[in-house]
């Protein structure tokens, strides 16, 4: 039998030496298994014996601090007096920081979450040195396509994975091109033997060796040899040209004192070029080179190498539901409302805005939002989305207060103003809920109930009238005493909460209503009284509740039916929180076979179905088969249909009480699907209904997807199309006969087990979860659109959007800040965005400089070009990259600055607006705009 020296000679013989850069790293995961505050403390430990060991070896030139930032901020917060040793290294270059804040998961956060981790990365980490521009991604569950350009848009060129490749590696390489769908492009490099594939080092290369059989229990990836030169050899085999990477280091690792020594003995032993290097040496030699590459094309979500793990899509799902709801905060309403008063001359909010994305990050480590962590993880998890919640939505009410107290007539005792305001870049309506003060007289700073006895705001007989004057209906929903700031306003009033159909309101922007006293008329009703049928209709669709309880709706405009919709199911889940993985005997419970009723709810536009589930109540012993018990598990599903609405809107109400299970909604398109179209960063993808063969992979593989807000099935004989919208529901799958199931909650056990069908070994710590098992009550939102034509023409970006993202309302109080504004209250815009295929994906202020960031994506295949018309005229405009850096000047009209848009491209402009004396002539009060040949309420 050869020794691994006698292999290695005849390796070498006739050979070129090879360049072996060898990276000493810690991949840190802030939260997994343990809580932050657990791994902080052996953080810190680590941090400290590294840069011990950095002062006392000259010799050892890098440490890579596994991309992320944060760690800095962490370890600072114990160990603040360590900042200018720390600063110095970095400026050094003997620690690689950034270009993270944290690393990500790519598939649960919207693409502009994915940029400001960047962005906040970059700002934090310059405050060290210099911040590392290579994308090193080592242990992200999959690659979105648009990572190559968002990387590109950070200057960032290259780009370090493990997870996520479909093709082989011996033909592909472990270095190409991965592309964007615009064409940007990064150099990839593939970890083919993990970021961990030279995680111990030692003197002697021959006695250098892991074997995977010395584990205590197997594991879902790996890295197995004998020899370092077997590694090395195995490395230069796929390599494009001979420059390799040893990674030295793992998971929550320390430094290796003797590092650089080891380093110089094995340099000398193996007669290549070995030495401690950075990613960026990688980079310059592979690019010195300059050999032929392939060029991959699409998303990285493949498991052939590494496991994907696909099950974090639905792992503990009230998290990606908090998520949904702070990013729809922050992105979709208080950055915008922010950037109108920052414009307008008013306070800059963004200072909080700045804090409450970075706790927002926390949350997007892939272990965190991938809901794959110890129970107290995700608990704490909880407090963070709290807390953006609170920051958010505190700057949302101070931002709209600040609008209102300047477009809004000053209150009296006979009528309230409520202020619409829009966020989207164009007209629309929907329906509105606010709260309305009832005590307008109620006076500032007294004692709580100092307001009792006094004569409150008769909302039963009041009349709500639009701009223009004309009534328009609305409906008390309740009342409650709220107690508002004890320190500078009223101290308790009572409120009403009045819900109206709102109208026409301009393009991110206004329109003032006024709820009037009218002693004369009759009391309006909290609930009236309609005519009751099993069927909602409007304008568009007529929704049918069938005998089963499954829904039918018939498209008025084009006569189609798309019937038995709505289905519940239920499957025994034997996985983890990483991986679904059906039981032997699978059996599945169906809502059809249940009994049902239908409830009035006094509402015209909504119907409620009151049902519940016989589900076994787990798995049985063995975990092979569902257990012959069960628990019944109540599911209440309100439908609502408003006039002119293209969508029919569902909000299901699910109490379990089942365990180790997966509930999925079933919407059967009636046309079978060859693939499905799903929005995902910056986009749309199309993917296939079946899945690939996976045979020898490490994961099956499935045609279980990730989406943001929509996932759309088409039928391209016949021009039909079904789209299921969601709010924070990312898991879905289309099957092969146009059904879409989405993904509602799926309840396990265990973090990690290795006894999966669909996956190989472990892919974490086998600790119990029982809080992954999703108990207690839940409430699942999600709409339906039937439309004729691609999803391009028949917008579903808008008409997702408007269902993510709600008009906002808000009473005025009576005399808490001078007024400026018409006594008419008149309808104002602040930007319009013209274009069909332009996507807004931000509007904020800027992050460095005066000014506003606006940033858009193409979501067509084809050149594009969108007009911006401003409310106030433009000073000057900038086209700037993601980091928010000037690329070129801009030549604006007036109000208005054409952008042009590369197909699938992002475009982020910075613009600065004129700021006049006199608020009237801040903002431009225009008559709503009339969008021709598209629905804009």
């Amino acid at each position: 039998m050869s020794t691994a020296r006698e292999i290695a000679e005849r390796s070498e013989a006739g050979r070129e030496p090879l360049n072996i850069v060898v990276i000493p790293h810690s991949h840190w995961d802030r939260e997994w298994y343990a809580t932050f505050e657990e791994f902080r403390f052996y953080l810190v430990r680590f941090m400290d014996e590294l840069l011990e060991v950095l002062e006392k070896d000259e010799a050892f030139r890098s440490f890579l601090l596994d991309g992320q930032v944060s760690l800095l901020e962490d370890y600072l917060q114990v160990r603040p007096e360590k900042l200018d040793e720390l600063r110095r290294l970095v400026q050094e270059g003997r620690l690689d920081i950034g270009p993270w804040y944290v690393q990500p998961d790519e598939f649960l956060v919207s693409g502009e979450a994915l940029v400001r981790n960047l962005l906040i990365g970059d700002r934090i980490g310059r405050q060290f040195g210099p911040v590392m521009k290579q994308g090193y991604v080592p242990d992200t569950f999959g690659h979105v396509s648009q990572l190559p350009q968002i990387l590109r848009g950070f200057g960032i060129g290259t780009f370090y994975f493990m997870r996520g490749l479909a093709e082989s590696v011996d033909e592909l390489r472990s270095e190409f091109w991965w592309e964007a769908p615009d064409g940007s492009r990064v150099l990839a490099h593939f970890l083919s033997e993990t970021y961990s594939n030279a995680a111990v080092l030692g003197p002697d290369p021959e006695k250098i060796s892991f074997r995977h059989d010395r584990l205590a229990e197997p594991s879902s990836y790996f890295v197995s040899y004998d020899s370092l030169y077997e590694l090395r050899d195995r490395l230069a085999a796929r390599a494009a040209d001979r420059t390799i990477l040893f990674m030295n280091g793992s998971d929550h690792v320390t430094v290796q004192p003797d590092f650089s020594r080891y380093v110089f003995a094995l340099n000398q032993a193996m007669e290549d070029r070995l030495f401690n290097g950075r990613l960026a040496d990688f980079e310059r030699l592979v690019l010195e080179e300059n050999p032929p590459l392939k060029t991959y094309r699409g998303e990285l979500r493949w498991a052939r190498y590494q496991p994907i793990l696909k099950g974090v899509y639905s792992s503990r799902m009230y998290l990606k539901q908090e998520n949904e709801r702070t990013q729809q905060l922050l992105e979709g309403l208080a950055e915008r409302a922010a950037a109108v008063v920052y414009a307008l001359g008013g306070p800059d909010y963004s200072p909080f805005l700045r804090y409450a994305w970075k706790e927002l990050l926390k949350n997007h480590a892939h272990d965190s939002i991938g809901g794959c962590s110890a129970d107290a993880v995700h608990r704490q998890m909880l407090g963070r989305y709290d807390t953006v919640r609170r920051v958010g939505q505190k700057v949302v009410d101070e931002a709209l207060d600040y609008i209102a107290s300047r477009v809004a007539p000053e209150p009296d005792a006979g009528s309230i103003p409520i202020v619409v305001f829009n966020p989207s870049p164009w007209e629309r309506g929907g329906t509105v809920q606010v709260e309305v003060s009832l005590n307008l007289d109620a006076p500032l700073k007294r004692r709580i109930f100092d307001w009792i006895g006094q004569k409150e705001f008769d909302v039963e007989r009041a009349a709500l009238l639009d701009p223009d004057g004309r009534e328009v209906p609305f409906s008390i929903r309740g009342r409650r005493l709220h107690i508002e700031d004890a320190l500078y306003r009223r101290k308790a009033v009572r409120r009403a909460t009045v819900e109206f159909l709102a109208e026409k309101i301009p393009p991110l922007g206004y329109k003032v209503y006024r709820l009037v006293e009218t002693p004369e008329r009759e009391p309006t009703s909290e609930e009236r009284e309609v005519p009751w049928e099993v069927a909602l209709e409007n304008e568009r669709l007529k929704v049918t509740v069938e005998g089963d309880m499954t829904l039918t709706i018939l498209d008025k405009t084009t006569g189609e039916r798309y019937a038995g919709l709505n289905l519940f199911v239920d499957e025994a889940d034997a996985g983890d929180e990483y991986t679904f993985c059906p039981p032997r005997e699978q059996r599945r419970v169906l809502s059809s076979e249940e009994d049902w009723r239908v409830e009035d709810t006094g509402d015209p536009h909504t119907l409620l179905l009151r049902g519940s589930m016989l589900l076994p109540k787990g798995l049985a012993p063995g975990r092979s088969a569902r257990s012959l018990q069960t628990v019944r598990c109540p599911l209440n599903v309100r439908l609502r249909l408003l006039p002119g609405a293209r969508r029919l809107e569902i909000s299901t109400e699910f109490f379990n009480r089942a365990k180790d299970h997966r509930l999925r909604v079933v919407f059967p398109a009636g046309f079978p699907a060859r693939e499905s179209v799903a929005e995902t960063a910056f986009g749309t993808v199309r993917r296939p209904t079946r899945p690939t063969d996976s045979a020898g992979w490490r994961e099956k593989d499935t045609a279980t997807y990730a989406q943001r807000r929509f996932v759309c099935v088409e039928d391209p004989e016949t021009g039909r199309g079904l789209a299921v919208l969601n709010k924070g529901l990312p898991e879905y799958e289309v099957t092969p006969e146009g059904e879409v199931c989405l993904t509602l909650l799926r309840g396990v056990g265990w973090l990690s087990r290795n006894d999966l069908s669909t996956r190989t070994g472990h892919a974490g710590p086998g600790l119990a979860t029982p809080e992954a098992q999703c108990s207690g009550r839940h409430v699942f939102e999600y709409a339906v659109v039937p439309y004729t034509g691609g999803h391009r023409e028949a917008g579903i970006f808008r008409e997702a959007e408007e269902y993510w993202l709600p008009l906002e309302a808000w009473d005025v109080h009576r005399g808490e800040r001078p007024r400026e504004g018409s006594p008419a209250g008149a309808p104002g815009s602040f930007l319009r965005v013209h274009g069909k295929d332009a996507v807004l994906s931000t509007l904020k202020k800027a992050a460095d400089r005066d000014g506003l960031v606006l940033r858009l994506f193409n979501a067509s295949e084809e050149e594009s070009r969108a007009v911006l018309n401003f409310g106030i005229p433009i000073a000057a405009a900038y086209r700037t990259n993601l980091n928010e850096e000037i690329l070129e000047e801009l030549a604006p009209k007036g109000h208005r600055l054409r952008v042009n848009l590369r197909p699938c491209g992002i475009e982020t402009v910075l613009v600065k607006l004129h700021r006049p004396e006199r608020w009237a002539e801040r903002i431009r009060r225009t008559a709503p705009e009339r969008t021709r040949g598209r629905r804009t309420g």
